[in-house]
Order: structure tokens, then sequence, then C-alpha cells
């Protein structure tokens, strides 16, 4: 006689297909569009399985903001490099243009990072994950031009927490008008180049 085998339940796909349900919401309507019943409909699922995963409204939002930064993360560990390890400049190339909305998905990203930033003042926990982040991606920029100086690419005279600056400002710039439709992903791009070009001996 067969023998039923239970399935085995893969929790953390069931709490990603979630938080891509809260983060489409997010994106296409803002956190105050949120709520355990929208959040339900969106990802197909019911009330009860997103209450079975996540104790409250707070604890869902951390979480998927969490697995967007994941998803970045996956695609610099997919990303294909011609000579195996990218050099200075082409990392801090794709670093810079990940923070472009140039894409659908990049500009999910944009728009829930937005709408997330207003949260974060009034919310501890949300307000770490982003503390906690920042200075993570200026450290990255930074030590990428110190090892593109040790190469002998960038002049010895810049000083590379203040060009970490500089190139995080300019790419987090071109974010709204990219949004708005002032601006074009290929001319935030090229303004991308640009300072690299001069950054670059």
């Amino acid at each position: 006689m067969p023998v039923d085998v239970p399935r085995q339940v893969d929790h953390k796909a069931r709490r990603d297909q979630i938080a891509e349900a809260l983060l489409d919401i997010v994106a296409d309507h803002g956190l105050e569009a949120i709520s355990v019943r929208a959040v339900a409909a969106q990802a197909g699922v019911s009330a009860g399985r997103i209450q079975h995963y996540f104790a409250n409204k707070d604890e869902l939002l951390a979480y998927a903001i969490e697995y967007q930064d994941w998803l970045v993360q996956q695609r610099w560990n997919e990303q294909a490099w011609p000579e195996g390890e990218p050099t200075p400049r082409e990392a801090l190339r794709w670093v810079l243009l990940e923070t472009i909305p140039r894409d659908d998905r990049r500009r999910r990203e944009w728009l829930v990072g937005v709408a997330y930033l207003i949260r974060m003042l009034a919310n501890p926990k949300l307000r770490a994950l982003y503390v906690d982040g920042l200075p993570r991606l200026y450290q990255l920029l930074a030590d990428l031009v110190r090892t593109a100086q040790e190469a002998g690419d960038i002049a010895p005279d810049r000083d590379p927490d203040m060009e970490a600056e500089l190139l995080f400002g300019l790419a987090d710039s071109q974010g709204p008008p990219v949004v708005l439709g002032l601006r074009t992903p290929e001319q935030a791009t090229a303004a991308i180049d640009y300072y690299l070009d001069h950054l670059f001996q």
C-alpha cells in the first residue's frame, strides 16, 4: 500500500513570494496601500498565510526590503565579467548604475526605496537597515577608488572618501528625473560614464 510522503514546504520561497507582492504594491501605490488583505490578494494566498509567516506589518515591511537588497546582491553574484573579475572601474560603474531606475526591476527598487524612506523616520528597525547599509556602500565605493589608485588608474591626490561621496551623489541624483521622464536612462548612464572618464587617468 503506497504511503503518502508529506511535501516539504519551502518557507523561504513562500516568504519571498509575499515580499514580491508587497514590493509590487509599494512601487505602484505607495506604502499607504499596504494591508494584509491587499498583499494576500497580490500574492494569491490567504491572509492567514501571511499572518502565519509575519507577526505584524512592520515585520513584513522589514523582510521585504531585506529581500530586495538580497536580489541586488544576487545580481552582483551572477554578473558575468569578461576577464572573470571586474576591474575597479567596471565594479564602480556597475554599483552606480544599479541605483538608477533604468529598467522595470530597478525602477521598482528605486520607487520602493523612496517610499520606505519616510517610514524609516518613524520606524527604528527599518531605519537601522538604511543606517547600516549606506555607510557600507560609501566604503565600497571608496575602497574601489583606492584599489584603482594602487593600480595607477586614478591620480594619487584624489581623496577616496570624497570621491565616494561625489560618485554616490551623482548616481543618486539621476533617479527622480529618470522616473519623471525628464531624462532617459541612457542620459543618466552617460553622466556616470562622463565622470568616470575624468576620474580615471
